[in-house]
């Protein structure tokens, strides 16, 4: 594989983009273009079904450059997921509202750490003219699109052969056809299958570089890129003293709709900070916390495509990694539901370091409240405890919600080995009524039998 370097790693992790070039012959990219023109005015768009429609996808998928480019973004064992889609822009067709793609049959926490990223690739030599993608760089860590578009937006042009790997957050957008000529972009989404412990890129220093810091997200960056290492948590910890009171106060009035001029970057930057800090920083995220989950519910369940756990302070509670576990744990039991399940998707984002809460996200997979029990399935694979493979496997042929049977399969494929004993409700999954069920369901039991 040509893993990236820390050069590439950290733009990637600041931009939200990489793009390689799998440099096949020329008439591979024109044989997959020449499938693409007769599917689409034979059949229509096979959705889901493009790689059986065009099998030399797959050879494209496992080229060296293109693994690599995966393996450094998602860690080695890396899944290609059930949902791909191959995007025609004919000529004249004009340009998409930039946007964020939702994920499919679920709904997401919108998170930092990269766990999920997709591919786009060309099968023919793309100019501005042909219509490119165009991505808003460094847009992935936002939620408003007012913040996203304030960004200047890059066109993804490029020859045949191009692939470009973006966080799956990233805004982007279809951008005007102006020539006579078809243009396909082939999309494929990858969720990573274990996290990091040691970095998955040729990475040669830990240290955040000065020249990759700027002057937007500098705290946001160096987390992300700690956690790609495999540190788990905040870079470094000051004490109490250090905290802007004056900054704090202003997001803390923000979170409880005092101000709404408060800018996402500027809320982002300071649930940052503090994560940099001691006991005085978990305490007033724990306090940001319990204020954000109930004020913003109805928002966040009216907003389509959104998990109500979509909340800033999280964001900050995550990064400070094992520290907040206790506080959590003490929020995991809490008389509202909202602030359960924002707590257990704080502990699944956290992963590795948030070990000692294993036995009470089991206990959360009986919640009454469904968002509590899919934000629990979620962390628990990403922990990747066997003590839950039981849980899992009764959840995923008994739970009513499908987005719950839908996590709890991807995470028994994410515990893999330890998950032998869920085999049957593995097999039955694979007659479920949802695709994605299924279709995860056959990835776990792939998994366990290449073990």
């Amino acid at each position: 594989m040509k893993l990236l370097n820390d050069s590439q790693m950290q733009q990637f992790i600041v931009n939200g983009y990489v793009t390689v070039k799998a440099d096949f012959p020329r008439p591979f990219h024109q044989s997959v273009y020449a499938q693409a023109e007769e599917i689409f005015s034979t059949q229509g768009n096979p959705g889901n079904g493009i790689l059986p429609a065009i099998p030399q996808l797959a050879d494209l998928f496992s080229h060296p450059a293109v693994t690599g480019a995966l393996t450094s973004i998602l860690g080695p064992g890396y899944a290609m997921h059930p949902h791909r889609h191959c995007h025609l822009t004919p000529p004249r067709q004009s340009a998409q509202r930039h946007h964020q793609d939702s994920y499919e049959e679920d709904k997401n926490v919108r998170h930092h750490r990269t766990r999920w990223a997709m591919a786009f690739y060309y099968p023919q030599d793309v100019t501005v003219d042909l219509g490119p993608t165009s991505v808003l760089p460094a847009s992935q860590y936002y939620t408003s699109r007012n913040q996203a578009e304030k960004i200047e937006e890059y066109l993804l042009c490029g020859e045949a052969g191009t692939v470009t790997v973006v966080h799956y957050d990233l805004w982007h957008r279809a951008t005007t056809n102006r020539s006579d000529c078809n243009r396909y972009m082939m999309k494929f989404l990858f969720c990573r299958m274990t996290e990091p412990t040691v970095p998955s890129w040729e990475n040669t220093s830990p240290v955040w570089p000065a020249s990759a810091a700027g002057n937007h997200l500098p705290k946001l960056w160096q987390s992300v890129w700690s956690w790609h290492l495999g540190s788990g948590g905040p870079s470094q910890g000051r004490d109490a003293a250090d905290i802007d009171n004056g900054t704090t106060a202003e997001l803390e009035g923000a979170v409880q709709g005092e101000s709404g001029d408060l800018p996402e970057v500027v809320q982002l930057e300071e649930v940052y900070r503090l994560a940099g800090q001691r006991q005085e920083g978990v305490r007033r995220l724990m306090k940001m916390l319990s204020e954000e989950a109930p004020a913003l519910l109805n928002h966040n369940l009216s907003a389509q495509h959104t998990n109500p756990s979509q909340l800033v302070s999280g964001f900050g509670l995550s990064a400070q990694g094992s520290a907040a576990v206790p506080h959590l744990l003490n929020t995991l039991r809490s008389q509202k539901w909202s602030l359960r399940a924002a707590a257990a998707d704080i502990l699944g984002d956290i992963g590795l370091p948030a070990a000692a809460a294993v036995p009470h996200l089991i206990d959360s997979l009986e919640d009454d409240a469904e968002w509590v029990r899919r934000n629990a399935t979620e962390a628990l694979g990403n922990i990747a405890s066997p003590e839950a493979v039981k849980s899992l496997a009764s959840l995923l042929t008994k739970d009513s919600c499908s987005f719950v049977r839908h996590n709890a399969a991807l995470s028994l494929a994410k515990i893999n080995a330890q998950s032998r004993d869920a085999f049957p409700a593995l097999e039955q999954a694979l007659q479920d009524d949802n695709l994605y069920v299924r279709e995860n369901a056959r990835l776990a039991r792939a998994r366990l039998a290449c073990d």
